[in-house]
């Protein structure tokens, strides 16, 4: 809130703040659209106020807030309303520098603000004592230096600054002001404009406002943690991307591209050989025998932690059951600690849907946050080191001496690289199969898809290997050979009655896998598991079919086999209507 500079140029007018605070204090966050009575405001915010010092309007106003007014106060304990109320308050009214004018502003530490309103420019000071309004000429720059900390010399010094640095430049544009704001100075330290002294009051970030013609387009760099964002507002007030054309695109994408079709859409045709396999079977329910040891066979509602104490001893990621109505915030804190469980690691219900729950949490806090808010049973897990997914589909008829890999799809998770110009939305825009997961990742991310990514730097957006999340699945079943099926089927003859299934494991390296070694399988699913090579994008929907029925036929008749031989009953019609039922309220309860 120290510096700032007012320029036309030919893009529209810019105005721009280097923000100077305490080192201590806590970091802003990014731009973000806020609704008003009058419209929509952006802005970045201040979390200790939640104020701010810079922001604009749709209808192309801008504010930029100074602290003190024109010579350095005292503070005084009647100053209890923070200076980041101002602009939010006055762009809220029809005229702000009327506003400005009526309001008392007593209670308000000595500030300067610079008003740009219906293309005319305003200075507006408080002193403490005394309100004056200044209109000045919007057609030459201007540049500003906050009272409270640079004397009358060192603002001199910086007007001259300013204006070497214009006569310089071919051509007066948004980046150049940005880089005026970055390197202008002299070498004295504790005066450039991004300024340092001792460590303790430093510039923290650049926020400049671009007013252009269609848009209104706020740049903030985050000086410590070296982050920038890009946020857009346009003219009509809407936030951007939230509009029906991408809606309409959205819907196209999955037109063209059936993998994303509805569940009940994609296997209608596959209900008919269900149907025909339940009648060969007397049972509409004869999928529980398939993995006798694993509930209902892993078809629905089975328990992700009986499966992992199935698992051979070190094959599997360090796993916590938390039963929230049980165990308060602080106990799975203490037993997480115990396990040996380190962050950032992963939590997900321990009845698990298409990665419906699944988080990556970073801290205590945020563990804490999602234990008050689970309202079912959940796993906290060890984060697994390995970078590379896959899901190995597996079957082995009853009796028989070995098994079969029948699928292998690698996944390729929701990951961005940058090229400094382009913010995470935007980038992702550009990916049909990414912009499906627009909706989810505004709710989860929210400001953070304004972050302009730097150049060649990759972003994992989702750490989960799910198709609904974005995830993209390649078919690779042709490295399928002896060396790999005869290590899959040594670690599947381990788990006790499992016989039908798709394990997600995360690797090293091919070697190591094809070897055994050097892996950790995510989660081992049961009778409910799809042959899921049937998504790589290259597949046609006549494929899948294929695939879907050749794997029902396996189920069914590992599952016939069970039976007879191991003398299990398959469940009774209510016992199946009943787990329909319990899966129905369990969706709606966690989604």
């Amino acid at each position: 809130m120290c510096t700032v500079t007012f320029l036309p140029t030919a893009d529209g007018v810019v105005l721009t703040s280097n923000r100077d605070e305490q080192q201590k204090r806590q970091r802003a966050l990014p731009p973000e659209i806020h609704p008003t009575k009058r419209g929509s405001i952006l802005f970045p915010k201040d979390p200790d106020k939640g104020g701010t010092w810079i922001a604009a309007t749709a209808t192309g106003d801008a504010a930029v807030l100074l602290n003190g007014a024109f010579r350095p106060h005292t503070p005084d304990r009647r100053y209890t309303r923070s200076r980041g109320a101002v602009i939010p308050m006055l762009l809220a009214e029809p005229g702000a520098a009327a506003a400005f004018q009526q309001n008392n502003w007593d209670d308000t530490e000595p500030f300067t603000l610079i008003l740009y309103q219906d293309k005319r420019l305003f200075e507006c000071r408080w002193d403490g004592q005394w309100k004056t309004v200044t209109e000045l000429d919007g057609s030459r720059s201007w540049i500003w230096s906050s009272a409270t900390l640079y004397p009358k010399e060192t603002m001199r010094r910086r007007e001259q600054w300013f204006q070497k640095w214009q006569s310089e430049q071919a051509t007066l544009d948004w980046h150049a002001v940005l880089r005026f704001h970055e390197e202008a100075g002299d070498g004295d330290r504790g005066n450039d404009l991004v300024m340092n002294r001792n460590g303790e009051l430093l510039t923290v970030s650049i926020t400049s406002v671009l007013l252009g013609n269609d848009d209104t387009r706020m740049r903030h760099r985050d000086l410590l943690a070296q982050q920038q964002f890009l946020q857009v507002l346009p003219r009509d007030g809407r936030r951007n991307g939230n509009s029906v054309a991408e809606w309409i695109g959205r819907f196209r994408i999955r037109l063209r591209h059936w993998e994303y079709w509805p569940f009940t859409v994609v296997y209608f045709p596959i209900f008919f050989y269900w149907f025909f396999l339940c009648l060969k079977a007397r049972s509409f329910f004869f999928f529980n025998t398939a993995n006798p040891t694993i509930r209902n066979g892993g078809f629905l509602m089975e328990s992700k932690k009986e499966i992992y104490d199935l698992l051979p001893r070190g094959t599997y990621p360090a796993t916590v059951l938390v039963q929230p109505g049980s165990a308060n915030a602080e106990d799975v804190v203490q037993e997480t600690r115990r396990s040996g469980i380190s962050f950032p690691l992963i939590v997900k219900p321990d009845i698990g849907l298409r990665g419906m729950g699944v988080q990556k949490l970073f801290s205590e806090t945020e563990l804490v946050r999602y234990h008050r808010s689970a309202c079912v049973d959940y796993l906290v897990q060890a984060l697994i080191p390995y970078q590379r997914e896959i899901g190995v589909f597996y079957y082995r008829y009853p009796g028989a001496a070995s098994g079969v890999v029948t699928g292998l799809v690698e996944k390729e998770l929701l990951t961005l690289r940058g090229n400094g110009r382009e913010t995470i939305t935007q980038l992702l825009q550009q990916e049909p199969r990414y912009r499906l997961q627009l909706p989810q990742l505004r709710r989860k991310l929210g400001p953070q898809l304004s972050e302009v990514l730097a150049p060649g730097e990759e972003r994992v957006l989702v750490p989960f290997g799910n198709h609904s999340r974005g995830a993209k699945f390649i078919d690779v079943s042709d490295r399928i050979d002896p060396e790999l099926t005869a290590s899959i089927d040594r670690i599947c003859r381990e788990v006790p009655g499992f016989y039908f299934g798709r394990l997600d494991i995360r690797y090293e390296s091919w070697e190591q896998l094809r070897a055994g070694r050097r892996f950790a399988i995510v989660e081992l699913n049961g009778a409910g598991s799809e042959p899921a090579h049937i998504y790589d994008p290259r597949h046609s929907l006549l494929f899948a079919w294929k695939e879907i029925c050749r794997h029902l036929r396996i189920l069914f008749e590992i599952s016939r086999r069970n039976k007879a031989m191991q003398r299990l009953p398959y469940l009774t019609t209510r016992e199946g209507l009943r787990l329909l039922r319990d899966n129905a309220r369990y969706v709606k309860k966690i989604g």
